[in-house]
C-alpha cells in the first residue's frame, strides 16, 4: 500500500514540474530564435499552451465550486431525532 502512495505522489510531483518546464523551454527557444518569424511561431505556441492550462484550471475551479454548492450549509440538527 505504501508503495502505491509513494508512486502516485512521485508521479504527480514530476508531472507538475514537467508542465512548467515545457513553458520554460519554449521561452528559452524564443530567446535563442534567430529570425522574427521563428519568434512569432514560438510565442504563438506559448500562448496556446498557456490558454490550455488556463482552461483546465478554470474547469477544475468550477468543479470545486459546484461541489461546494452541493454541501449542506447547516449542520445536522439532532432535535429532529428526539421527537
Amino acid at each position: 500500500m505504501k508503495f502505491y502512495v509513494v508512486f502516485i505522489l512521485s508521479f504527480f510531483i514530476t508531472n507538475m514540474f514537467a508542465q512548467t518546464k515545457e513553458v520554460d523551454n519554449l521561452l528559452e527557444k524564443v530567446n535563442q530564435a534567430s529570425t522574427p518569424q521563428e519568434k512569432k511561431q514560438l510565442i504563438e505556441k506559448i500562448k496556446k499552451e498557456l490558454a490550455q492550462k488556463n482552461i483546465k484550471a478554470r474547469e477544475e475551479a468550477d468543479a470545486i465550486i459546484k461541489a461546494k454548492e452541493k454541501m449542506p450549509k447547516k449542520l445536522f440538527d439532532e432535535k429532529v431525532l428526539e421527537k
